[in-house]
């Protein structure tokens, strides 16, 4: 008897199952926007850990259970690049139209070519590398925000451009 201790995984969303992901959803929804994988996978899914506008993390293991993070900050030793809630949004959407059935035993079944992992929405990390650079002088409590900042960057106007006009909008009298 063979068994493997610890499964490589290939870093690409569509070889995650559905229920997988729709679980990293719901915790990302509850905690954070952005998300980031372990490549050593031990189970059902792999560990992962959500990232919120402040740069906190939170780990999960592949059993959405939480998990503490390492020395390094990190769930994992090896992690995947951070995906932002579309991503895995469209990754979840992509997997429900997949059939789940499998071949028979010994009937071979032709492989269908990998999709590529979606790509890390280019919007959020331009918003949070401004939040980022400019945290010290922006409110406190902008992130409750990020979803009108990432509306307005969608129309086209830059992130400094978004956060100004947010701040205005919401903080007339200062902050």
């Amino acid at each position: 008897m063979s068994t493997k201790r610890s499964k490589r995984w290939d870093g690409n969303l569509d070889s995650l199952s559905t229920e997988f992901l729709k679980g990293v959803l719901e915790k990302m929804q509850a905690y954070g926007d952005r998300v980031q994988f372990e490549m050593v996978s031990r189970g059902a899914g792999p560990s992962y850990q959500v990232i919120n506008p402040r740069d906190r993390k939170m780990g999960f293991d592949g059993n959405h259970l939480l998990q503490r993070l390492n020395e390094d900050g990190h769930v994992g030793d090896e992690m995947s690049p951070v995906f932002a809630l579309s991503a895995i949004q469209q990754a979840a959407a992509g997997l429900t139209t997949r059939t789940t059935s499998r071949a028979r035993a010994g009937t071979p079944r032709p492989r269908a070519a990998k999709a590529a992992a979606p790509a890390i929405d280019v919007i959020e990390q331009e918003k949070y590398a401004y939040y980022k650079a400019n945290r010290d002088t922006l409110p406190e409590d902008i992130h409750v925000h990020a979803a009108e900042i990432s509306a307005q960057m969608r129309k086209g106007i830059s992130a400094e451009q978004a956060f100004d006009s947010v701040i205005k909008a919401r903080y007339p009298d200062g902050y």
